[in-house]
């Protein structure tokens, strides 16, 4: 069963992979990608082959194993379906407008596992991650925030206590 998941949108550590694996020249395109509404990360235990595996699962069990099955399913409950995973982690299942991979998967809107985010914040996280990564940080936090934002396309902070979500989300990078 064919599976359409964007990990810059969802897997906090698909997100970080694909960044560190990046051109440090492209790093602000990608980021730029993540558009500019909030979005639910996962942050779970699971990799995303796991997460993919147990939707199959599931889906099998229900005796939904083709793309007319899966419309099937979704059209009993408006457009969607929903899984819980072993790590209680919800995730929400649409219909992908792309004929060969055609289940969408997105994490479940405050699922366990799962944190709310504003694009910018992430976007700025992100950036900062990688420039640490790179040895680019002067170690003015704001000024290093600020110069990060600008090459984003984001308006600057006023002061670091603006700044108290993206150290969170920095925070949950360093981590891993």
């Amino acid at each position: 069963m064919p599976i359409l998941f964007n990990p810059l949108k969802h897997h906090l550590s698909a997100l970080q992979q694909t960044l560190s694996q990046s051109d440090p020249a492209e790093i602000n395109t990608r980021l730029l990608s993540l558009g500019g509404s909030q979005m639910d990360m996962y942050a779970g235990p699971l990799a995303m082959e796991a997460i993919f595996d147990e939707i199959r699962t599931q889906l099998k069990r229900a005796g939904v194993d083709t793309r007319e099955a899966y419309e099937v399913l979704l059209a009993k409950s408006d457009g969607y379906a929903t899984v819980v995973l072993s790590d209680t982690s919800v995730w929400i299942l649409r219909l992908a407008g792309d004929k060969a991979n055609y289940i969408h998967v997105h994490p479940g809107r405050y699922s366990p596992h799962t944190f709310r985010v504003k694009a910018s914040a992430l976007k700025t996280a992100l950036a900062y991650w990688i420039a640490s990564q790179h040895h680019l940080l002067t170690g003015n936090l704001l000024e290093d925030l600020n110069g990060l934002r600008k090459g984003l396309r984001l308006s600057p902070l006023r002061s670091t206590d603006e700044s108290g979500h993206i150290l969170e989300i920095i925070a949950l990078l360093k981590r891993g």
